[in-house]
């Protein structure tokens, strides 16, 4: 059986030279690299390794990363979407301020991570390790009950901006006004 050896990248040019030809980055060694500011979409990088490396403000898109190795990563103030990180090593990671939808943490390590400042909207945590997690100031709206080990502080549950409500009635306003003024031409 012909075994070929992960992908091993020294830099972030490399990395990038590399996706024009390949959008397959699974079992890759992007351990220590500086990948702050990224934007990747639509890429599989199952089992690689970033351990030690910076995703800060980082745009991660329909990734999957399951089971990849991010402990000891920075991703502060990275927005992660549609994102699978089912598996994944998390622990250590500096999370700081991170904004997170729709993204699958099932079975995810996050143990000793700062999810201080984050926003987590729909997040799967069914079997996730959240051991010794900071969640200072962090809102969320996230079923909890299924996490292996909850935070010991859980995120504050989200709530809706203060002029969503506003806008919501004046919408309603107009949709009962524009049914008032048709119903009253036809019964001319």
């Amino acid at each position: 059986m012909n075994t070929l050896a992960p992908k091993k990248f020294e830099s972030r040019a490399q990395l990038m030279e590399s996706l024009r030809q390949d959008r397959n980055l699974a079992g890759a060694d992007l351990s220590g690299l500086d990948l702050s500011g990224i934007k990747l979409a639509g890429l599989t990088m199952k089992g690689a390794d970033l351990h030690d490396s910076n995703l800060s403000q980082a745009k991660l898109a329909a990734i999957d990363m399951g089971g990849v190795n991010l402990a000891n990563a920075r991703l502060d103030n990275a927005r992660l979407a549609g994102a699978n990180l089912r598996g994944t090593n998390l622990r250590g990671a500096h999370l700081k301020a991170v904004k997170m939808a729709g993204v699958d943490l099932k079975e995810a390590d996050l143990t000793g991570a700062d999810l201080s400042h984050s926003r987590l909207l729909g997040v799967d945590v069914t079997g996730a390790d959240f051991s010794n997690v900071t969640t200072t100031k962090a809102r969320g709206l996230v079923d909890w009950s299924e996490a292996k080990v909850q935070p010991a502080e859980l995120p504050e549950m989200m709530r809706p901006p203060r002029w969503l409500l506003l806008l919501l009635l004046l919408v309603l306003g107009v949709v009962g006004l524009v049914v008032f003024l048709k119903m009253r031409r036809r019964g001319r």
